[in-house]
């Protein structure tokens, strides 16, 4: 049994391998031709592009991988089954509930490389395209993809509430155009701040630099006050940590930098839901392989000639496209009917799973 299970793993990772390769290489090409149309056509920004175009591929490969493993396992299950080397493995002892455990072993490998990719590569590889593109525009992170700027909440106990637009983050670390508002208790403007730029000192404190500070007048009869300032500190909760994080979106973030965003989030009072489904959704995804393995496991038991594999193939890859395109919509509908978070994004695996093993029960027993 050891050596049939080695069998089927090489087999298994081999093919998964080949097509997570053609995968990853039709969406570079198709990258590269995207970004060279944006770009200048010169040597460094053909080099400029290529690599950053790299820097997107553990991205790419972490949302491809479970298609992958599911495309190749169905292919060599197929395979077997169309030459009767899986007869001939049942014959040999291979009985139904040992291929499940053969199977669901090898999804929890894959589970184990999709998470590893998720949680180290995926957020390396973004911070250095982020960083690479910063140098090239010139030492500035667009704080997000609006060019409204990154705009963040911070509220403090005993403090008035602040609303904070940063419009770029150096490669340093350090703020630049940043505005700040200050509400009263009632919600009420009472305070603009503005400063050319910022630098983190130690214990929540910021140093602002050619600040701007204007003071709304609070009462009738009052006058509104200006000052210009050379610097000022500033106290918030708003880390570089925190920014670090902020500037990565959702997807790409890791569990705990996710983690930490949304408790930065609901200690500001501000909605978690969508960023709390995008959580589950993180911490689930790495069992898509668990559930693509079940999805492959039936092709082993439906026998049929070998120029009906690329059928299986591409059935194989529309279940896997339909179960990533399940896994949004139901995250959608939740966030839109205010279902439980673990519901919206455990619901694609618990239908998925059940289904998929449902019909290998029956098909092993009646069919």
């Amino acid at each position: 049994m050891r050596t049939l299970r080695r069998y089927l793993f090489l087999q298994i990772a081999a093919a998964s391998g080949l097509v997570l390769l053609v995968f990853l290489g039709l969406l570079f090409i198709l990258d590269a031709i995207n970004e060279l149309s944006n770009s200048n056509a010169s040597a460094t920004s053909f080099a400029h592009t290529l690599l950053l175009v790299s820097l997107q591929m553990p991205s790419r490969a972490y949302l491809i991988l479970p298609i992958a493993a599911l495309t190749g396992t169905v292919y060599v299950l197929a395979s077997l089954a169309a030459s009767s080397e899986f007869t001939v493995m049942r014959m040999s002892g291979l009985s139904p509930l040992r291929a499940l455990q053969q199977l669901l072993g090898m999804g929890l490998l894959f589970s184990v490389l999709i998470f590893s990719l998720g949680e180290f590569a995926v957020p390396l590889a973004e911070r250095a395209s982020a960083t690479l593109q910063a140098k090239s525009e010139g030492g500035q992170f667009g704080g997000t993809s609006l060019s409204s700027g990154l705009w963040l909440r911070n509220r403090q106990s005993g403090q008035d509430d602040q609303m904070i637009n940063i419009r770029s983050v150096s490669a340093s670390g350090e703020l630049h155009d940043v505005h700040i508002y200050v509400l009263d208790g009632a919600t009420q403007l009472v305070q603009t701040i503005d400063a050319a730029s910022a630098v983190y000192q130690n214990s929540g404190t910021w140093l602002l630099r050619q600040v701007t500070s204007i003071r709304l007048p609070g009462q009738a009869g009052q006058t509104i006050q200006i000052k210009q300032l050379a610097d000022l500190p500033w106290q918030t909760s708003v880390s570089p940590s925190v920014l670090n994080v902020l500037l990565l979106s959702p997807d790409h973030m890791s569990v705990v930098d996710l983690w930490r965003y949304v408790n930065h989030l609901r200690a500001n009072g501000q909605a978690v839901q969508r960023d709390e489904i995008a959580l589950w959704r993180k911490l689930l995804y790495p069992f898509s392989a668990v559930v693509m393995m079940l999805l492959a496991l039936p092709f082993a038991y439906l026998h049929a000639r070998s120029g009906q594999i690329s059928w299986k193939v591409f059935g194989g890859i529309m279940l896997g496209i339909s179960f990533i395109l399940m896994n949004t919509l139901t995250s959608r509908l939740g966030l839109l009917a205010s279902w439980p978070t673990w519901l919206a994004a455990a619901l694609p695996y618990m239908l998925y799973g059940s289904a998929a093993l449902g019909y290998f029960l029956w098909r092993v027993q009646y069919r």
